[in-house]
């Protein structure tokens, strides 16, 4: 009994550090180039850089993650920043839900976690932004009020507020003092998302180490079941997007559509991004950022499935 439990506890640790050490480095990558922004970067950049068109627009809004990559984190508060700022809501939904997945460190990340799968970063890609675009077009025209909750929507922003970031810095600063802040946002960044990245290796090492083979079975041999389990995991954990690849590919005995829907729903739909919704958008907008993501990503995850197998 003791060597068995010896063994498995082996086998979790060794799960558990491997998923980390894969990950770490992207997610202190994603930490650094989003702090570059956050500390260099004027707030309303986006807004600026943004077409008039509503098509445009929306085109604008699911390629600007190339421009302002940031995790599913950094991009709620900018999106807030943008509606105040009289940014469509069009816009601003499909970059907050767009940003974190189609940015290069992500697309790198998945690439590198899928041993060079094309396919997994081309499914990612599209899966996301085809519920970006619908929840784009959902709320397009919808201004601010209808959109934020009432004391949200009442605010005016100075036009040099910080907004967007909890780390405590004051961003105006120069020069060296502006160095120290960028080195010092970076390590709270990844501090703070590296707790959901050792969530979900914990997870996913408890999954792999202790779970019987018969009980997984049920979900790996279930396309439904599959899906349904792994976009759970996915809102669970709330891995960052810069880092859920690695734990998605460590479950390879799933189906590559149940890996594809946990890396495209948790950058738009986990339990912290929930918190942050409750407190930022009224109740229809809140139920339709949960309701609609999810349902898109299981139903097309399943539809790929039934399709490529």
């Amino acid at each position: 009994m003791s060597t068995a439990l010896n063994q498995n506890f082996y086998i979790f640790a060794t799960v558990v550090t491997a998923l980390f050490l894969e990950a770490a480095p992207f997610l202190l990558l994603g930490a650094l180039v989003s702090s570059l922004l956050e500390v260099y970067f004027p707030a309303d950049l986006i807004s600026k850089l943004m077409p008039k068109g509503r098509f445009s627009g929306l085109l604008f809004g699911l390629g600007a993650g190339m421009i302002l990559p940031t995790c599913e984190c950094g991009v709620v508060p900018i999106m807030r920043r943008l509606l105040l700022k009289g940014v469509p809501s069009h816009v601003a939904i499909t970059y907050m839900l767009a940003a974190p997945v189609i940015n290069p460190i992500v697309l790198v990340s998945t690439y590198v976690a899928f041993r060079g799968n094309i396919w997994m970063v081309l499914g990612r890609a599209g899966l996301v932004s085809l519920t970006a675009a619908c929840m784009g077009l959902l709320l397009s025209g919808a201004p601010p009020s209808t959109v934020l909750r009432q004391e949200e929507a009442n605010r005016v922003l100075p036009a040099q507020e910080h907004e967007g970031c909890d780390c405590g810095l004051d961003h105006r600063s120069k020069g060296w003092s502006r160095l120290a802040g960028l080195l010092v946002h970076t390590a709270w960044e990844f501090l703070d998302m590296g707790k959901y990245l050792i969530l979900g290796c914990f997870a996913a090492g408890l999954i792999k180490t202790f779970m019987s083979d018969t009980f997984l079975n049920v979900f790996e041999n279930n396309l439904f079941l599959a899906v349904g389990a792994m976009m759970l995991l996915a809102i669970v954990t709330s891995v960052c997007s810069e880092a859920d690849s690695f734990v998605a590919a460590s479950f390879w005995s799933f189906p590559k559509a149940a890996q594809l829907s946990f890396i495209a729903i948790g950058p738009m739909v986990d339990l912290k991004l929930i918190m942050m919704y409750v407190g930022i958008f009224r109740r229809r907008s809140l139920l339709m950022l949960i309701i609609i993501p999810t349902v898109i990503i299981y139903v097309a995850s399943v539809v790929l499935g039934t399709i490529v197998g």
